[in-house]
């Protein structure tokens, strides 16, 4: 769990439709949206409120959709 510390003003978190601003940072494999890539996996950066970044902590949020459109498959250590 990383502050967002330099990140643009009013940065909101990037988990589905959540427009709540974003206090976190965290590295995360994604299956992308693009459903030619679904069968990649990519590690990725985003940035969560202080509510999903207590669900990634205790429940790891797979199988939630980010604003990306990409679906979270695991953590990156």
């Amino acid at each position: 769990m990383v502050g967002v510390l330099n990140r643009l003003p009013h940065v909101v978190c990037e988990v589905g439709t959540c427009f709540s601003a974003a206090a976190f940072t965290e590295y995360i494999s994604v299956i992308p949206g693009n459903p030619d890539l679904r069968n990649e996996r990519h590690a990725i950066d985003i940035v969560l409120c202080q509510r999903h970044d207590a669900d990634f902590q205790r429940i790891g949020l797979v199988g939630v959709i980010t604003a990306y459109g990409d679906e979270i498959t695991e953590r990156n250590q």
